[in-house]
């Protein structure tokens, strides 16, 4: 009689664990849940500005034969400038966006279209579903006006106007697009530039090739020159002399360089290196 009371408990025991792996079998499969394509796709663009960097995450609507200002848009009230989630901007350094002062960070992009002129809005709140805007977190507020462009069927955001400080954005959908410039203070940049002669220099070139900064960059290759007096870094200060207009000094440094250059084994030196310092030295006669 115990027998035949243990072996029907383990049978029923056996019997309940299989039931509940076959549950779980069924409740949770050994394989990714598929997901259907989003009818408004996510993109992101990243542009890189002297030496601050910003980014936008959005999604993106397609026109697909409706009106859109006006009636699926309705005019002032908010919008996401996008779809589904927020869209996102996010600036690795401060930056001025349509003029106004902007802290480092990653801000909800709010737009309230109207007819004539758009309000547009950096927001601090970013973790909300994209049509839940709260005014209270607004960290910058502008307008612009609104341009008629060509067709684009689905929404886009791009960067032009480039500079080595600034860039213009692009919002464009439908006909419409609208457009406000973002700044990096670059200067601030370079001017905290630390560490080895090269990065100095490097900077110093930037100033040349950019004709910005050029009484800056000449700090800057002193102080590389105190670091590693060389036929390059003699070479930057020239060119920078000439730029700031100091020709008398600019031939000085210059034929130092060269001099330098040509002390130095040609045989180690690259075919590139060689061709730089003989346009130098045209430059540096051409500035007698």
């Amino acid at each position: 009689m115990r027998r035949g009371l243990f072996t029907a408990a383990v049978v029923l025991t056996l019997g309940l664990i299989a039931s509940e792996a076959a549950a779980q079998m069924f409740q949770t499969p050994p394989f990714p849940q598929l997901r259907a394509p989003r009818p408004s796709p996510g993109a992101r663009v990243t542009q890189i500005i002297g030496l601050s960097e910003v980014s936008i995450f959005y999604h993106r609507p397609g026109v697909k034969g409706r009106e859109i200002w006006g009636k699926l848009l309705p005019y002032d009230q908010a919008w996401r400038a996008g779809a589904n989630e927020p869209t996102l901007f996010t600036f690795s350094d401060p930056v001025r966006v349509g003029g106004k002062q902007l802290a480092a960070g990653t801000y909800r992009l709010v737009i309230f279209p109207g007819e004539k002129e758009w309000t547009v809005i950096f927001n601090s709140e970013v973790k909300n579903w994209g049509t839940m805007y709260d005014a209270k977190y607004d960290s910058v507020k502008f307008t612009v006006v609104p341009q008629q462009g060509p067709q684009e069927e689905w929404l886009s955001y791009s960067f032009t106007d480039l500079t080595p400080t600034s860039a213009t954005v692009t919002l464009a959908w439908e006909k419409v697009k609208a457009s406000f410039k973002i700044e990096f203070n670059t200067l601030a940049k370079l001017q905290a530039s630390v560490g080895t002669w090269q990065v100095l220099n490097q900077a110093a070139r930037f100033a040349i090739d950019n004709d910005l900064y050029i009484n800056e960059a000449l700090g800057w290759i002193d102080r590389a020159i105190g670091m590693e007096k060389n036929a390059n870094t003699l070479r930057t200060k020239a060119e920078l002399l000439a730029k700031a207009g100091k020709k008398q000094e600019a031939v000085s440094v210059g034929e130092e360089a060269i001099k330098m250059f040509k002390a130095m084994d040609q045989s180690r030196m690259s075919q590139m290196q060689k061709d730089l310092f003989t346009a130098f030295e045209k430059m540096v006669a051409g500035w007698k």
